[in-house]
């Protein structure tokens, strides 16, 4: 009777298919270990093809696409493992963080909220769901869920950072710094650095966010103490690059870049280098950052893929808005010369037209995001940064967004006062901004309320405020059409008339407000002579401190028009360079 039975029915066929089954499973194992995923890719799928109803097969190959950060093909296995059977926390919290690798937040909040109702005590699922609440804005149902989650499981350093990180979001700092100091407690209760290094980083962007600029470089010293980490150094340098301490920042930024698997740093670099004046090397870093799509790091981070975006085309606007003035007010030396700059200021006026548009874009869009779940402070910020060029608009959200703010950190005032005087022109509010910004902290704020400024004032005032400017950060100058204002002599008979000429065309075209003469009609003053060996020896003089700021002696070769060109160019590379 056995031998008249088909196979299929046979009993003793079982335990050898199950055999075979582990001893591909193992074979494929044993590839991965041995770095060989292509071999293991292939076992798998022919193991999926002779085993279909067998979703232990699918798991494998979604944890190998997982490790490989292959979160799309990682998501279609877990998802036919789920469908054959695999409903274990294990299985449905991958495919939750699967989702979150893909940015799909809110499919990720389902399978959590699912999980959670089943496995009610999971404190990393309590976590991850009050961290993507956190991500989609949705910050009351976040604190609810974490806070009955420490009610019920007892203090949890994960949890515990999350609910501060929720309180941040709320802008409620005593709450928030109660509840980092909780998990850096915890953390370094049970020995875990690294956490309390993370707890550290989030802290003094609290700070930060408050003003308390002391207390949050303080807390980037422990962060990096206790682990050293890239963000611990992201958040120093945004301090030291408010304080426009170009050097420290950018090598607290290139600590991070050295360890950095995300784009941040080379965003805060490019960001810097913009407002250093480099902006050729930050137009590189900005679009090499812009045409990543590998976006699965941001949701381990407090950001999204709309303000990501939002932040990189903000960035962009401003290089080549900046690239565009420079082309513009270039010394050329020739009809050629002269339409081929012009041609290029006309391609990036046009290129930060785009990126205007696209950040105004992202920040609608970001704006209506806030406001669906009642970030209202946050929401009328993006909202007037969406609408900058309507100015009755932009000022209605202005304002709203101020009332907010300066209800919980009056200091914030100043900052709004800078933005109302931008867009009214108001010299009196823009002095108002920065007669009560902190001149030590805050200097970078207060060269943007300069740059505003110089434009609106003429004569003295005027070159007063560029004075100032020039102080703070020459590389503003150049990008912002704005020259130092300064007399100009020509020692000895060698120059000509017509390059006498030439030269003071060159320094007026790029924002220099110059009259020919013997120094000690304005504050600042360039001597240029003219050597035996071709060379030209110039030197710019401050007369108020009685130090020479910048000088050089630069090869000039060529027709006048050429020769002068390459002087003036070789002056404003030296004069504005930031060292």
């Amino acid at each position: 009777m056995l031998l008249l039975l088909p196979p299929a029915a046979l009993p003793a066929q079982q335990p050898g298919r199950d055999e075979t089954l582990n001893e591909m499973y193992g074979q494929a194992r044993q590839a991965i270990s041995q770095d060989a995923y292509e071999t293991a890719v292939k076992i798998l799928t022919k193991a999926k093809e002779r085993f279909p109803a067998a979703p232990k097969v699918n798991l494998a190959l979604a944890d190998l696409y997982y490790d490989k950060e292959l979160y799309n093909l990682a998501l279609e296995e877990y998802q036919a493992a789920e469908k054959k059977g695999a409903t274990d926390i294990t299985t449905l919290t991958q495919i939750s963080r699967s989702f979150g690798k893909l940015n799909q937040e809110k499919k990720s909040i389902d399978y959590l909220t699912r999980i959670l109702s089943t496995w009610p005590d999971s404190a990393d699922t309590v976590d991850d769901l009050g961290w993507m609440y956190f991500k989609t804005h949705q910050l009351e149902k976040g604190e609810a869920v974490v806070r009955k989650g420490l009610a019920r499981l007892g203090m949890q350093r994960g949890l515990a950072m999350t609910l501060g990180t929720i309180y941040s979001g709320l802008n409620r700092y005593d709450s928030s710094r109660e509840f980092y100091q909780k998990a850096i407690d915890e953390a370094l209760r049970v020995g875990d650095r690294s956490f309390a290094a993370i707890a550290y980083y989030n802290l003094s962007l609290l700070e930060h966010n408050f003003f308390h600029y002391n207390s949050a470089l303080r807390d980037t010293d422990d962060s990096i103490a206790m682990d050293d980490r890239p963000s611990g150094h992201l958040a120093r340098g945004e301090l030291f690059e408010s304080r426009l301490d170009f050097s420290t920042a950018q090598a607290e930024y290139q600590s991070a870049y050295a360890k950095d698997t995300t784009p941040l740093s080379k965003v805060n670099i490019a960001i810097l280098l913009q407002k250093s004046g480099q902006l050729e090397l930050a137009r590189r870093y900005g679009e090499e950052v812009l045409s990543s799509r590998d976006l699965a790091w941001i949701v381990y981070y407090g950001t999204d893929v709309m303000r990501h975006f939002k932040d990189v085309h903000e960035l962009l606007k401003d290089v080549y808005a900046g690239l565009a003035r420079l082309e513009a007010d270039k010394p050329t030396g020739g009809v050629l010369a002269r339409i081929s700059a012009l041609a290029a200021a006309a391609r990036d006026r046009i290129l930060s037209w785009y990126h205007r548009q696209r950040f105004r874009m992202y920040s609608i869009i970001v704006g209506r995001q806030y406001l669906a779940e009642g970030s209202y402070e946050d929401a009328w910020w993006e909202f007037y940064r969406g609408n900058e060029g309507y100015r009755e608009v932009a000022l209605k959200y202005l304002d709203m967004a101020r009332r907010l703010e300066t209800a919980r950190s009056p200091h914030a005032e100043y900052f709004y006062l800078q933005e109302q005087g931008k867009l009214t022109r108001s010299p009196e509010l823009l002095r108002g901004s920065i007669e009560g910004l902190d001149p030590f902290w805050e200097k970078e704020a207060m060269a943007d309320s300069l740059v505003a400024l110089a434009p609106l004032l003429h004569g003295e005032p005027r070159r007063e405020v560029i004075a100032q400017l020039y102080q703070l950060n020459p590389g503003a100058l150049p990008q912002a059409g704005l020259g130092l204002p300064m007399t100009v002599e020509f020692r000895g008979t060698v120059f000509h008339p017509r390059e006498k000429r030439l030269i003071l065309r060159y320094l007026s075209r790029a924002g220099s407000e110059c009259m020919e003469g013997p120094a000690g009609g304005m504050r600042y003053s360039l001597s240029l002579s003219s050597q035996p060996d071709a060379t030209v020896r110039w030197s710019v003089m401050d007369s108020r401190s009685g130090t020479t700021i910048g000088s050089g002696d630069p090869t000039l070769v060529g027709r006048p028009p050429v020769r002068c060109a390459a002087l003036v160019q070789s002056i404003l590379e030296e004069l504005y360079a930031v060292h």
